[in-house]
């Protein structure tokens, strides 16, 4: 089974953009939302948390490391996505010739469960590369939302591709001058 994964820039999906420059968000979701998925990886100002939304299930799962702050709900991520999911659904409506009665709804899922961070250490970066690398191997498989699981249980050993296709993307592709992503100042 084929399905497309869309990647959200993480410049652009902040809660300092979401809060400055709400229509930028938006307009990056919705654009993204053309496709079966879009991870995105969101900073909420000191951490980074993995958001997925399934267009296919019609469902947002947010894989949170450090759940010790019980209070965080992502409403801001939220809203911005439920706008770019109305905005994406009134463009879909239009083009289709059969109007559906009813807008499809967003399910927002902040419970889903998913390795946690050792308490201390700052590595939820890592973790929401895991999370993304995990989804997308995951996404053949899966037949139905609740068979999207998180991994439970990360080691350091876990973490060691991560960081390994890190440092490689940053060394063959940002500072090797024929890299896509190479810039002379």
């Amino acid at each position: 089974m084929q399905c497309s994964v869309a990647f959200l820039d993480p410049q652009v999906f902040t809660a300092t953009v979401i809060s400055h420059q709400p229509s930028t968000v938006t307009q990056a979701i919705k654009n993204a939302m053309k496709n079966d998925y879009v991870v995105g990886a969101y900073n909420t100002g000191g951490h980074w948390v993995t958001v997925i939304i399934s267009m296919k299930y019609k469902e947002v799962w947010y894989l949170d490391s450090a759940k010790l702050f019980p209070g965080r709900k992502f409403t801001d991520v939220r809203h911005i996505v439920n706008w770019a999911f109305d905005a994406r659904m009134e463009e879909m409506m239009k083009a289709n010739k059969k109007r559906p009665k009813t807008k499809p709804k967003l399910t927002h899922r902040i419970d889903v469960k998913c390795a946690q961070q050792p308490s201390g250490t700052f590595l939820c970066g890592f973790y929401v590369a895991f999370n993304m690398l995990k989804l997308v191997g995951d996404i053949p498989i899966m037949k139905k939302a609740a068979d999207f699981s998180a991994a439970l249980t990360v080691s350091i050993e876990d973490l060691k591709p991560v960081r390994e296709m890190l440092c490689e993307f940053i060394l063959k592709e940002t500072l090797d001058p024929k890299g896509n992503f190479y810039s002379a100042f």
